[in-house]
């Protein structure tokens, strides 16, 4: 039963890899700096995932380990970004605020 399981997890995982690398390309082909933005990378990245050919991105895409990683490092944040609020606006300003601040420190490191 396990094997199974892990199975299908691992079919998740590779789905996962696959749809996010494709909608990267999308979104950087659409609009560089702003996929740059809420993809949280750097222009050399942005360059080397919209030349990803079709069969590069089904390596990357199935491994064992999910290619891209939450943003979230903290469970503070989790909290902070869960909290009930009463404006919905002001909630995902606030989301925009604490992500575009990860990148700005990831950058500066």
């Amino acid at each position: 039963m396990g094997n199974v399981l892990d199975d299908d997890i691992l079919k998740c995982i590779h789905h996962l890899n696959l749809s996010t690398l494709l909608l990267s390309q999308r979104m950087l082909e659409k609009d560089k700096v702003m996929a740059m933005y809420r993809l949280g990378i750097d222009e050399e990245t942005a360059d080397i995932l919209s030349n990803l050919s079709t069969s590069q991105m089904l390596v990357l895409s199935e491994t064992n380990q999910l290619t891209f990683q939450l943003r979230f490092e903290n469970s503070e944040m989790m909290k902070k970004l869960t909290e009930e609020s009463r404006i919905s606006d002001i909630k995902q300003m606030h989301t925009g605020i604490l992500l575009s601040s990860l990148l700005l420190d990831s950058i500066n490191k």
